[in-house]
């Protein structure tokens, strides 16, 4: 007699599958991955300048983890992560504002249109406005369900860039000239799946 093992039926949409522990995949070489916790408060020390920039850093770091954004920061971004700063934005409201807006792009109905990549930062400043408007903080546990739903997407960001023989076009592989985030705005939703 033969067993026969049902298979179950592939789980299409993203928020369906399981999470699983997935390593790092940050874009912030170096420091400690934004991928892996939401970014609360920044340690002080080296007065305000010091303070400024590691701000502005963790902003274009969790920036650019995102699906869906470009790989490198335009200055236009780094002004408007300042002027975050100099407003007093507190650090965990530009967090959630840059998970919410994500995650709204990513786990969006497949029936609907692709929506455009995200070209810069200021896409997500009316998110962070609508939470500045709001008198309670986020909810941390709710932003780590949020950035545990987007890392399957920002760890297939990153496996584009890192082999794009393997992940994107094949053409764009060969060619040195051109940076290796070329294949990134080549890829759709239905890839991830």
């Amino acid at each position: 007699m033969e067993d026969r093992v049902e298979s179950e039926a592939p789980i299409l949409r993203l928020r369906d599958q399981p999470l699983l522990p997935l390593p790092c995949a940050s874009c912030a070489e170096g420091e400690v991955s934004l991928s892996t916790r939401i970014q609360v408060v920044l340690p002080a020390g080296g007065g305000p300048r010091a303070l400024q920039r590691r701000y502005v850093q963790a902003v274009l770091s969790r920036y650019r983890w995102l699906p869906d954004t470009p790989s490198e920061c335009s200055r236009h971004d780094r002004r408007l992560a300042r002027g975050w700063y100099e407003q007093g934005v507190p650090l965990i409201v530009v967090e959630a504002a840059l998970l919410l807006a994500a995650t709204r792009r990513a786990l969006r109905e497949p029936y609907l249109a692709p929506l455009p990549r995200v070209r810069a930062l200021h896409y997500f400043a009316p998110v962070v406005r609508e939470l500045l408007e709001n008198p309670k903080d986020p909810d941390r546990e709710y932003l780590v369900c949020l950035l545990r739903r987007l890392r399957p997407l920002a760890e297939l960001k990153l496996a584009r860039l890192r082999h794009p023989e393997r992940h994107g076009d094949p053409a764009a592989a060969n060619r040195t000239s051109e940076p290796q985030t070329a294949t990134l705005g080549r890829w759709r939703r239905e890839d991830v799946r």
